[in-house]
């Protein structure tokens, strides 16, 4: 058509040696006219650009090596982040479980270390813990008397009191839980180390084992106390029934900067309604459960 018009074509061509090896030419044509106007013939400018096309033809074939490596990439990243999430979600399972045994030893139930774990969660909240940190101690508290594990049978379920000698093995279940965790370097067993350490110690400095006070005690060990307790007075015992609402919150008020942190008190009075929704929600059907002395 450009001919036709008059006007130079211009276009790659793709041609074939005799060997049979392909190369490429960029031509330009153009018509030859003589002095009177008329058309004599043609005249042709080319150009090879064989390595400018095998540049073009390598550029395209890395772009598709490209696009399936980045395909594959994107496969093996959510194959591992789905494995991680996984692990993850194993873990948690394994850590619940383990709490869970610590606490049908003594005759409680799984939904003892349920309710603890959402008070846990609930509390830190409100005392300003980021929703990660909200949610690992969830996922930790369960594991607060681990150590349980190794206290005997003959005084975990002792029905009465415990004499001097009885309570100071059965305090022993902190530092044995510490002992059992502090090994691990995975986050969420670290915090369940410190919950499983601290929880027994007092914001006056009276608790055990350490006797650690006010900010000494770690937040994570200091808001699983409040919940554990809580829990604790609020559950029917084989040789007591649940205290009343009314005086575990006298208890809380009395102990508040004596066995708790005063700053968690106020926060976890103000928000009694949502505790007790948890309470409703994880109610156990077979009431009666353990010891109070063990904790």
């Amino acid at each position: 058509k450009n001919l036709k018009a008059k006007k130079p074509w211009s276009g790659e061509v793709k041609n074939k040696k005799k060997s049979g090896e392909f190369y490429w030419v960029l031509s330009t044509i153009e018509l030859d006219f003589n002095s009177k106007g008329e058309h004599i013939g043609y005249y042709a400018v080319r150009q090879i650009i064989t390595a400018q096309k095998k540049v073009e033809e390598l550029k395209i074939e890395l772009e598709s090596i490209n696009s399936n490596l980045e395909e594959k990439v994107t496969r093996r990243t959510n194959k591992i982040v789905k494995l991680n999430e996984e692990i993850q979600e194993t873990q948690r399972e394994v850590v619940f479980t383990m709490g869970s045994i610590a606490e049908s030893r003594s005759k409680e139930t799984g939904n003892h270390v349920k309710r603890v774990a959402q008070y846990s969660y609930l509390l830190a909240g409100y005392c300003g813990l980021s929703e990660k940190e909200c949610e690992m101690l969830k996922q930790a508290s369960p594991m607060h008397d681990i150590g349980k594990i190794a206290i005997p049978d003959a005084i975990l379920n002792k029905p009465g009191l415990y004499n001097d000698e009885e309570r100071k093995i059965m305090d022993t279940h902190a530092q044995l839980g510490y002992d059992m965790l502090k090994h691990s370097n995975k986050a969420l067993l670290k915090m369940a180390t410190i919950v499983a350490y601290e929880h027994h110690e007092r914001w006056d400095g009276n608790g055990y084992p350490r006797g650690l006070k006010e900010d000494e005690i770690h937040i994570y060990g200091r808001i699983t106390a409040i919940a554990d307790v809580f829990d604790a007075l609020g559950s029917h015992r084989c040789y007591k029934p649940a205290w009343s609402l009314d005086k575990i919150l006298e208890l809380y008020r009395d102990e508040r900067a004596k066995q708790f942190d005063p700053k968690l008190i106020d926060l976890f009075l103000d928000n009694i309604d949502k505790f007790l929704i948890i309470r409703d929600m994880f109610k156990d059907k077979i009431q009666g459960f353990g010891n109070e002395n063990n904790k």
